[in-house]
């Protein structure tokens, strides 16, 4: 005959193994929340990224025309203005050189 001690102690051990079940289960249902999550947080960084890089893409590209076109007048003005583009030159220089002296 088994004794009431006896029962407790299967009765405790059943709650137990019940109470673990169920944090399995909400271990299982975080798990996979959690790797939804990730999942759309990879996907948005990666939206994200891209935009990034498109808005960088054309700004360079842009700031490449600029670079071009002011590259252009310079030359144009050095063919208009042979001696001013000397001098500047020539002032340039004597100023870089001073600023490395020191």
């Amino acid at each position: 005959m088994a004794s009431s001690t006896d029962k407790t102690a299967v009765e405790v051990r059943d709650a137990l193994e019940a109470q673990i079940t169920e944090m399995r289960k909400e271990i299982a249902s975080l798990t996979k929340s959690l790797s939804k999550k990730g999942s759309n947080l990879a996907a948005t960084a990666e939206d994200t990224a891209s935009e990034f890089y498109d808005v960088v893409r054309e700004r360079g590209a842009q700031a490449a025309d600029k670079v071009s076109q002011q590259a252009r007048i310079v030359k144009e003005t050095a063919r208009e203005n042979p001696i001013a583009t000397l001098a500047v030159v020539a002032g340039i220089s004597l100023l870089v050189g001073l600023i490395a002296r020191k």
